[in-house]
Formats: structure tokens, sequence, C-alpha cells
């Protein structure tokens, strides 16, 4: 199987190209992360078979040709951890950010006040 299918952008549509040639799936989008051979969300989305990222809904045959195809099959547990691991990595993040605004109010505080504000709950103690 070789075969290209349109993906909706920002600015238009993106050429994404699947190969299965080898044995193992490939897949080139020509967004502009794509040609520097990033994840973009276009390949990200056709390859969870979000219809919605078509822009020529006729394409959904060739979308179903990728997601039944024996190459995706092999690729669909990787996909999976993929996504997996990412989801971890942003709950990571959510609880960096949260750290970071607390560490910055704390030390506003001080700045403000002259004293951390655990020295002020001692006092009031």
């Amino acid at each position: 199987m070789k075969l290209t299918i349109l993906a909706t952008g920002s600015s238009g549509s993106y050429p994404v190209e699947f190969s299965d040639e080898s044995g193992v799936l490939r897949v080139y989008c020509h967004c502009e992360a794509g040609t520097f051979q990033q994840m973009c969300k276009h390949k990200l989305a056709l390859l969870k078979g979000d219809r919605t990222m078509l822009y020529d809904p006729t394409q959904d045959r060739l979308l179903n040709d990728v997601l039944e195809s024996p190459a995706y099959f092999a690729l669909k547990p990787r996909l999976d951890e993929y996504e997996k691991q990412l989801v971890g990595i942003e709950r990571e993040i959510a609880k960096l950010g949260e750290h970071k605004k607390t560490l910055k109010t704390d030390f506003a505080y001080e700045l403000t006040h002259g004293h951390r504000k655990e020295k002020q709950l001692e006092k009031t103690k």
C-alpha cells in the first residue's frame, strides 16, 4: 500500500503519505513539523482514525485502508504506548506548573512582607 490522504490544516490541507511496502507503516506529513520529521497533529489524528482531520471526506476509504493494514495493526500497540506516555508527561507538567505557581507566590509574599508565610503562621500559634 502506498497512498496519500489530505489532512485539514490551519492554512488549507497537508498531504500525508502512508506506505507499508517494507512491511512497516511509514507516515510522512508535508506540514512544517512533518518536514522536520517531527510528530504532528495530522499524522497522529489520522493514525487514531479521526475522520474530522480528513480535508476531503471522500478519502474515508483510504483512511480505512491504512487502519486495516497489517502494518497498522503491528504499529497500534506502540501508538497506544506513545499516547499513554504522553498523558503521563502532561500530568507531570501540570504538577510542575502548580509547583512553579506556588513557588512564585510564596517568594512574592516574602519580598512584599520581608518574611516567609511559614514564619507568620508560627507567630500566630
